[in-house]
């Protein structure tokens, strides 16, 4: 039997409860928001949903103890109108939430995965940890997972062929110092300075396409929803059936001493294996630049406990 938490419902949480509800991805759900209101909306909602299903999973809402027994819980606390005008805002209230969800996840006695959602992504995703105490392999942010995505999906465009014909990674700093990694990408199996389907790939023009994917999204809705989502599911799924799933996913990095969007295998354990390719020195450059970059924001959570103690 299969138990998720998720714990901030807005427009990718909520987006996220409607999924794993409509695909039977678990047995429960545990919906947990500080609006009773919308919590209980959407919990009527989706059991008026679940009517038209053969599988209805229970759902609970507003009940951190529930959490004790949940093989996951996902966090996606955050006001996304805050980064309109600085991709970094979220950092500052997104402390005071995390520290108030901490310490009611903590009092559960949960010990499962946890998949951070909210943004600065690996600064959070790395002072959640902290604050949870537990280990790094078992706390994971979504890291550059929806970058990478646009990439293969900005490659494909580009040589005309499926996105599935494309691999690599994106490593560093989600909504930050991003770095394509280019050594990494192969279409059919191929390197990206070899000509690919007739076609010379520019990677500074797919760079460029791939970036614009996340600016349409922001001018036209405000926020990424249905990509964030997705990309959730897909890691919940990687976790529950054991998949060993390759993502470039926030996770704890002693190389970097920290957290940093990096490749490793996802599974039931959390983070598994890193996978620790052969990247260019321009590519170690700059996610060392993101490291460093990551580990003062976690330095500026951590001074507000201060401030605030």
């Amino acid at each position: 039997m299969s138990k998720i938490g998720i714990i901030g419902l807005g427009h990718v949480g909520r987006l996220l409860a409607h999924q794993l509800t409509m695909t039977a991805t678990t047995d429960e759900l545990v919906l947990i928001d500080q609006d009773d209101q919308l919590a209980l909306a959407l919990q009527t909602d989706l059991q008026d949903a679940a009517t038209a299903l053969a599988s209805r999973p229970k759902i609970v809402i507003q009940d951190y103890a529930a959490l004790a027994d949940a093989q996951i819980i996902v966090v996606a606390v955050g006001k996304s109108s805050l980064i309109a005008d600085q991709p970094m805002a979220e950092l500052a209230f997104n402390h005071d939430v995390i520290k108030q969800v901490a310490a009611q996840v903590k009092t559960s006695g949960f010990h499962g995965l946890v998949l951070n959602l909210a943004n600065p992504n690996e600064a959070v995703t790395a002072y959640l940890q902290q604050q949870l105490l537990l280990p790094p392999k078992q706390v994971l942010g979504i890291g550059t997972v929806l970058e990478t995505a646009r990439l293969h999906r900005a490659i494909a465009a580009a040589a005309k062929l499926s996105s599935a014909n494309v691999t690599g990674f994106v490593y560093g700093q989600h909504d930050g110092q991003q770095v394509f990694a280019w050594s990494t990408v192969r279409v059919n199996g191929q390197a990206l300075d070899q000509t690919i389907n007739g076609r010379h790939l520019d990677q500074q023009h797919l760079k460029i396409n791939a970036d614009l994917s996340n600016w349409y999204t922001l001018q036209g809705l405000g926020y990424n929803a249905s990509a964030a989502c997705a990309w959730a599911a897909r890691i919940v799924r990687a976790i529950l059936t054991d998949e060993q799933l390759a993502l470039p996913v926030a996770i704890f990095q002693p190389q970097y001493e920290g957290y940093v969007s990096f490749p490793a295998l996802i599974g039931r354990q959390g983070v598994g294996n890193l996978l620790l390719l052969d990247l260019y020195p321009v590519e170690l450059a700059g996610i060392k630049t993101a490291a460093a970059t990551i580990n003062q924001q976690l330095a500026a959570l951590q001074r507000m406990d201060d401030e605030n103690d």
